[in-house]
């Protein structure tokens, strides 16, 4: 949570919602039970959790406490997710640019066949080894 309002706050002038506000507190309570913060600190910090405004406010309740990392998987799924979708529109741009230029010249046989195939196999197969990768994780997300 601390982590989430962080990465969001490179703009701390924006309002906290309520959702925020209780987010922060269940993980100030997460880190109380971690042994991090005593009742004292926790009670303030709680107190400031629910008075703050401000995403910037809000992240201030977390001084001197680590952030949550997300896992690594989360970050992999959004790195290959990413890739995924960049390497389908280089794919779609770039031949969509060949065959537009089959169309234009005429030109007998379909030449950027040459160029669609092989890319669509890996594209393909790109496709293919994200989903594999996917399918035990979410498996185990919903168990």
């Amino acid at each position: 949570m601390a982590g989430e309002i962080a990465l969001r706050t490179r703009h701390p002038g924006l309002r906290a919602s309520d959702e925020e506000r209780e987010r922060a507190v269940e993980e100030l309570r997460r880190h109380y039970a971690a042994g991090r913060l005593t009742a004292t600190e926790l009670e303030e910090r709680v107190a400031h959790a629910y008075r703050a405004r401000t995403r910037g406010d809000l992240v201030r309740a977390f001084e001197a406490l680590p952030r949550r990392r997300r896992p690594l998987g989360v970050k992999v799924a959004r790195a290959q997710r990413s890739a995924l979708r960049l390497h389908a529109a280089a794919y779609v741009t770039a031949n969509g640019s060949l065959v537009g230029v089959w169309a234009l010249t005429g030109e007998g046989g379909f030449w950027p066949a040459q160029s669609l195939l092989p890319w669509g196999v890996l594209l393909g197969w790109h496709l293919y080894a994200y989903r594999r990768w996917l399918r035990p994780r979410r498996r185990g997300a919903s168990a």
